[in-house]
């Protein structure tokens, strides 16, 4: 190890000179073997100031130490109780590994919990051995780039910086196991020798300037919406295409939405049919941009294409684990569950939509059963979530049970609460909230007067710096509900009291039994 071991005469150890040269070796993969061996060293760790101790559970997270990282960061939280690092790495671990929180209360009876490190679990039996060889192949057979080379990442954390290697040789099993488990990364070139692929990625990548922490309230809000109607949007488009996809949470900066194919494919069909979704979406988003892979049709001279790194491994930069946002259960033996369930895209489907036909020229639609129902339901919310970018943020959101701002609130209210059927779709678009109280948003609701919000209002409120939306029939006052066919502006019917209360009976009951009829699906599945 050299000067890892670093030790002057009086027996104090040189904390920040021993902690950069494993920070070394680790990130650069440089001696593997050695650095774990060190990094176990109890009697080290223990010895270790705040700063470095923390640096040290990082890097034997990343080493694939992930039993070792809990037990320091146990020790940390028991010894530092009042540092508020330790205990959020900690919980972030436990998720990853599958576990639920345990209380610093229980840490402190017993430092170290009950293993339940992935190896661990796979190898108690030969069913588990069997299962784990199952889920590799599955694995190879689904992440397939080219066939005589694949890449191994290194990192400099302390300069933020990352790469490839090449590893010349075709890609085996043991070394997923060795991706899935931390202790290497790898990627694939997409291309293949003869420049077909089996696979393409959509990456959506963060724009720098909202990669960190310190973010203002309104930049927090807009990203959070923008990433939940990116992570519903964008799959959804492409089920309507008939191009299903993976979505994975890449430990970095962003996330990757992958699509397999039936066979390997010329590189141009895919380019052409994702590039086809991200110009449908990409108008709506401030906060991600997104590129499709691989971006070339053909490889030239001696390179090797472009790389993606592949899915369950750990980010060398980070020292996050990337996970599938399919399967709520962190763990890796239930991110392979996944896999068994993949479905593939025909090569008709992506020559279908290579060539940009729009989808109301001709092209078949494929639109997921349940999105269907949910459109035949409420037309309205289906619309103006297509048409208007604002709202069809806030409506993902809704629809993933994320809390709303006051202002996405106040966006609902003021355009949905002009709506015949009002009561109805801003019910449905609360029920799913955690906080949801329905007296409370049928008062909110009682407050609304006056006319819809207008476009550039709703731009200012929610921070968004794109266009506004045209409308053909220009208004002097435009607004999202100019997006309905039949939306005619008008002062509000007058209606007498009991066919007012009526309707509103009407709309309970209807919203009670969508209620009961969501908690029944499960039962029914």
């Amino acid at each position: 190890m050299g000067t890892v071991h670093a030790l002057n005469r009086k027996g104090e150890m040189e904390y920040a000179l021993l902690v950069d040269r494993l920070e070394q070796l680790v990130l650069r993969g440089e001696k593997m073997d050695q650095a774990r061996g060190y990094l176990q060293r109890e009697e080290v760790w223990r010895s270790l100031p705040w700063e470095s101790a923390l640096r040290w559970a990082r890097l034997a997270r990343i080493a694939g130490l992930r039993e070792l990282c809990l037990s320091i960061l146990n020790w940390m939280v028991v010894t530092w109780p009042d540092r508020e690092e330790a205990r959020d790495m900690r919980t972030e671990l436990l998720l990853e590994l599958g576990r639920g929180p345990v209380p610093v209360e229980a840490v402190q009876a017993a430092q170290t919990p009950p293993s339940l490190d992935f190896d661990d679990k796979l190898t108690d039996s030969f069913t588990a051995m069997r299962s784990r060889e199952s889920a590799v192949r599955r694995y190879l057979d689904l992440f397939q780039g080219r066939e005589d080379v694949f890449a191994r990442q290194w990192a400099d954390k302390e300069a933020g910086t990352q790469g490839y290697v090449p590893v010349r040789r075709a890609i085996q099993g043991e070394d997923i196991l060795e991706h899935l488990q931390g202790r290497k990364t790898y990627g694939i070139y997409l291309l293949q020798e003869d420049s077909r692929v089996c696979l393409a990625v959509i990456d959506a990548d963060m724009h720098p300037r909202l990669r960190t922490d310190k973010l203002s309230a309104a930049d927090r809000d807009l990203a959070r919406r923008e990433r939940d109607y990116l992570l519903r949007r964008l799959p959804e488009l492409g089920r309507e295409l008939g191009m299903p996809c993976l979505t994975e949470f890449s430990g970095g900066k962003g996330y990757h939405f992958w699509y397999f194919f039936a066979e390997p494919v010329p590189a141009a069909l895919p380019r052409q049919a994702l590039n086809r979704l991200v110009k449908r979406i990409s108008p709506d988003l401030t906060c991600f941009s997104l590129e499709v892979f691989p971006k070339q049709d053909t490889l030239a001279g001696k390179g090797l294409g472009n790389l993606v790194k592949l899915p369950l491994g750990i980010h060398r930069v980070s020292g996050k684990a990337s996970r599938f946002l399919q399967v709520r259960d962190p763990s890796p033996w239930a991110q392979l569950k996944v896999l068994d369930n993949i479905g593939r895209i025909d090569v008709e489907i992506l020559e279908r939509h290579a060539g940009g036909l729009d989808p109301e020229q001709g092209a078949t639609v494929l639109v997921h059963p349940r999105h269907q129902a949910w459109a035949d339901d409420f037309p309205e919310l289906a619309r103006l979530a297509d048409a208007c970018p604002a709202l069809g943020q806030i409506v993902a959101s809704c629809r993933m049970s994320r809390t709303l701002s006051v202002r996405d609130e106040k966006v609902i209210l003021g355009t949905l609460g002009f709506l015949p059927r009002a009561k109805t779709l801003i019910h449905h678009l609360h029920q799913s909230l955690p906080d949801y109280n329905q007296h409370l948003v049928d008062y909110k609701l009682s407050r609304v007067r006056g006319t819809p919000l207008g476009c550039k209002r709703i731009h200012s409120l929610l921070n968004m710096t794109q266009d506004q939306c045209l409308f053909e029939n220009a208004a002097s006052y435009a607004h999202p509900l100019l997006h309905l066919p039949d939306w005619i502006d008008q002062e509000p019917e007058v209606k007498s009291e009991r066919v007012e209360n009526l309707q509103a009976a009407l709309d309970s009951l209807e919203g009670a039994i969508r209620q009961v009829r969501r908690f029944l699906r499960p039962a029914q599945a």
